[in-house]
């Protein structure tokens, strides 16, 4: 196929791997023991066997690859620096559908690269070449791939536990993926999922608040606003010095629009409590990104079973749950309690 266009991004420019950009990705890339952890190839000790493993990959896009496919430098617009790779290889002719992979030097971590490459990189696949799906899965010993998914609009489809031999070792993959009429009709708004930092306390209790009045006007009268104050703000003690886990869905403006808690139950088994949205912000999909956030670290923990209980009049709950794959555990006067088996 021909070249891909020169894909450029606020702080970045996409561009076709060249032959000079070799000795750059040795060094920055191909020979770092961190960056090459969790990658498909190992630690190249030379520039001779970096240049082998570059050949070796556009051989297998020219050969192997039954459509389209482009594979990219990662190169910093201020510097000129050739910091990182990525790549999209067709992998269902008659879906329209696509893998994409990527890497970055260690010295260009934390600063949001990734995810501005990838999120360009899918706009040129839907827009430009005209795919239908996007994929990628990555090893769940490396979370940061997952968050750099979920920062470029990518959306939890589930994990592989255990389901392939790495050096070894038996790992698990979690796999991410957006469809076009998704990315078409998607918001503006960018969202994050991250842990509880005490940071946000008095933003989460904003949330908190508000989600609920949301849905307390379909409560019944004895809903007590000061208990659930009280409750959230002493989330420290309830939450993280027991060791529980509870994440936070983060706009653009640093502001918490979601929260999701967990309380460990039997051996295996964890409890879903207090998953909340802001009104403005449901149907974004953000609600489904604590949840797998949440999946992920239960599968990471050898959790086996996630339980949620909620109000029988709570319409909104009676609908997420069952989509998400949780199925009626048992039922009582007050409540429906549902189980999802991982």
């Amino acid at each position: 196929m021909e070249k891909p266009e020169i894909i450029t991004t606020e702080r970045l420019v996409l561009r076709s791997y060249e032959p000079g950009d070799m000795a750059a990705v040795h060094y920055n890339l191909a020979s770092d023991p961190d960056v090459v952890s969790y990658m498909s190839y190992s630690v190249c000790g030379s520039l001779d066997k970096t240049k082998k493993m570059m050949d070796e990959w556009i051989r297998y896009f020219s050969e192997a690859v039954p459509g389209v496919w482009g594979l990219f430098v990662i190169v910093i617009k201020e510097t000129g620096d050739v910091v990182g790779t990525i790549d999209y290889a067709e992998t269902d002719c008659e879906s329209r559908s696509a893998e994409v992979g990527f890497q970055l030097g260690k010295a260009w971590w934390g600063a949001g690269y990734a995810a501005e490459a990838l999120r360009a990189l899918i706009t040129y696949c839907f827009e430009t070449v005209g795919l239908d799906r996007i994929w990628a899965d990555y090893d769940t010993r490396n979370p940061n791939s997952g968050r750099v998914m979920q920062k470029a609009g990518m959306l939890y489809v589930g994990t592989s536990r255990q389901g392939r031999i790495d050096r070894g070792d038996f790992i698990s993959r979690s796999l991410y993926a957006i469809r076009a009429e998704d990315y078409q009709g998607k918001s503006k708004v960018e969202v994050t999922v991250v842990p509880y930092d005490r940071k946000y306390r008095d933003d989460m209790l904003f949330c908190y608040l508000t989600a609920k009045d949301a849905i307390g006007r379909y409560a019944p009268k004895q809903w007590s606003k000061p208990t659930l104050k009280d409750d959230l703000l002493d989330i420290d003690n309830s939450y993280i010095e027991r060791g529980e886990v509870f994440y936070l869905a983060i706009d653009e403006r640093d502001r918490v629009v979601g929260m999701i808690g967990t309380l460990a139950a039997a051996p295996g088994e964890l409890w879903l409590k207090r998953l909340f949205v802001m009104p403005d912000k449901k149907g974004k999909g953000i609600g489904g990104m604590l949840l797998a956030a949440v999946e992920e670290y239960a599968v990471s923990r050898g959790v086996t079973a996630i339980h949620t209980r909620f109000a029988h009049w709570y319409r909104e709950a009676s609908v997420f749950y069952p989509a998400k794959g949780f199925v009626d555990s048992k039922e009582d006067e007050h409540f429906r309690i549902m189980v999802k088996y991982l």
